[in-house]
Formats: C-alpha cells, structure tokens, sequence
C-alpha cells in the first residue's frame, strides 16, 4: 500500500513504458517530485524495467508500475480495481497514449471487437468511466491523436472511414465492409479520439464534473517509435515514402521533444482551465471538421456505452 500524503497527485500513463509515453513520465517525474506516476502497460516485466529505469535517471522514486491490457475489457476492468485498491495519491490526470498500428489482416480481440479500435478508442473510453469519480479537481484528460484523422490528403488509403461506430467495431459483419487497410483503421482510431475529446469536454460540466479538463494531442510524425510491434525499419520506411509528404515541412517529431510537451500539457499552470482543444505540439490548432461531427460523435458515444455494458453511464446529459 502506497501511503498517502496530501501533497502528492498521481496520474496514470497509458504506454508510459516505451516511446512518447515513457518520454512524457520522465519529464513529468523531473520537473514534478509531488506527481506519483503510474505506468500502465501490458507488459509487466518490460513496465518494471521501465520505471526502475525511470528512477535512476531521475532521482525520482514515486514511480509505479500496473497491467494494463487493452485489448481485454475485463484487465480494464481489473486494472482499475487494482488501481483504486492500491490507494494511490489522489489521481489527477490520465493521459491515454497506449496505441497500435496493425497489418492489413483484420485482427480481433478476445472480446470479439476490432483490434485497433479497442486498443486505441474503446478501452481507453472504459479506463475514463470506470475513473472518472475518482479524479480529485483539478484534474486533466489528455488523448494521443494524430495530423492522420484528416480525410484531405492525397493518399486516401490513409484516409479515416467513420460511417458508424458498429461498423468500425465490428468491421467484416457490416453489408459495407470497411476496407481491409491497417492503416486506414489506424486514422480512423486517431478520429474517434478526437470525437471522445470534444464529447467529453461539452459533457463533463453538464454532468457536475467542473474543473475536469480534456485535451487532444499530436505529438507529430515519429519514424522510429514502432507501433504495434512492427519492424521499425519497415515503419521509417512507410513514413518517409508515404505520410511524411503528406504534411507540411515540421511534422516530424520525437519522442523526446513531443514527451515534453505532452508532460507539459498536464503539469504547466498555461493549460489551467483549457479544454476541448487539439493541440499539434504547443500550437492550438483545429481538427477536421468530420471531428466536430455531433451526429457522428454521439453515435460514437452510445456505441462505446453499448459494446462495453456500461450501465451507469455518468455523462449521460449531452445539453
């Protein structure tokens, strides 16, 4: 049991053992000795590993680590009982960073949903509700998107294809099947983050939730960080043929430089009271227009609460 001191807060990072995710806690855990990170990922051995190494490079002990797989609805569910078990300072913040990028085999989880949905959307949708009362005010959200939810570049099979969430969750049992593109699937997921965001941000103070923020990010074009278990070599080379020319000169990033802003997103007094916004680095920018979808963003929302057996769903009231 962790003991608890009112000076501490603690958020939790999805995929904060790797890539932007352990970039973003390891700023946090420098600059901030009074916020407990929680790394969730679904590696046990490779999260230890990650925050003792965290620790070492700064000097900084509130580090911990939890399973977190989601690409299981029930180890969402177990993680946030274990979470609030542990009696961690009080959370404060929960950025979703956790992602795939498959094939173009469609891939399904053991709950029987699209992969790529599930991971990137769906479960992290779940961790939000199943925490949501227990976030101690202030208290900020933060998705990972990407520059990729637009449909206007040239390469359309990049292009997301949000007809309804059924169909993204349940791809090949639709009478329009959605293309067999892993990384079409991939852009669309990256949309349906957005949508979640600006859901989130028009419903939390209808529903008593003040004070709770939510923000989307882009941490830019990154050739090296390896989604999904892909070869990395095979990923720089896709990038740097296909996406980067898509997008203007400065897209591409690092996990070094975008974790430090990420980690600023939530720690910096600048963002205090900014919500409902999609940020590409530091910059405010918008999103898509199809992001701003309401027809489309509460098909989303329902379905999510749907497929997820959510009974009480505390954001119930929309205006």
């Amino acid at each position: 049991m962790i003991e608890r001191k009112e000076t501490l807060k603690t958020v939790i990072i999805t995929g904060g053992n790797t890539g932007l995710g352990y970039a973003c806690a390891k700023n946090i855990a420098e600059q901030k000795s009074n916020w407990f990170i929680v790394l969730a990922c679904r590696n046990q051995q490779k999260a230890k590993e990650a925050s003792e190494k965290m620790k070492k490079e700064t000097s900084n002990n509130n580090i911990d680590f939890l399973l977190l797989d989601l690409a299981s609805i029930k180890l969402v569910r177990d993680f946030a009982d274990e979470f609030i078990k542990k009696q961690f300072p009080p959370l404060q913040g929960i950025i979703c960073d956790a992602g795939v990028s498959l094939s173009d085999a469609i891939s399904i989880t053991v709950d029987g949903i699209e992969t790529t949905f599930q991971v990137n959307c769906l479960s992290h949708f779940l961790l939000i509700n199943l925490l949501l009362s227990h976030l101690r005010i202030p208290a900020r959200i933060l998705f990972v998107s990407s520059e990729l939810h637009r449909n206007d570049g040239p390469l359309k099979s990049f292009w997301p294809d949000f007809k309804n969430a059924q169909r993204i969750a349940y791809p090949e049992q639709s009478l329009r099947p959605i293309k067999k593109s892993g990384s079409q699937r991939y852009s669309t997921s990256k949309l349906c983050l957005l949508m979640y965001t600006y859901e989130l941000a028009l419903r939390l103070p209808l529903n008593g939730f003040e004070h709770i923020t939510v923000n989307a990010y882009n941490p830019g074009l990154m050739p090296d960080t390896g989604l999904g278990g892909l070869n990395k070599k095979l990923l720089r080379k896709l990038f740097l043929k296909y996406i980067i020319p898509l997008f203007a000169k400065g897209a591409v990033s690092n996990p070094k430089n975008s974790g430090k802003i990420l980690a600023d997103l939530l720690i910096s007094p600048n963002y205090e009271n900014v919500t409902g916004k999609y940020f590409d680095r530091a910059k405010r920018i918008n999103s898509s227009g199809e992001s701003h979808d309401l027809k489309k963003s509460l098909d989303l929302w329902n379905t999510s609460i749907h497929l997820l057996g959510i009974k009480k769903d505390f954001l119930g009231k929309r205006s």
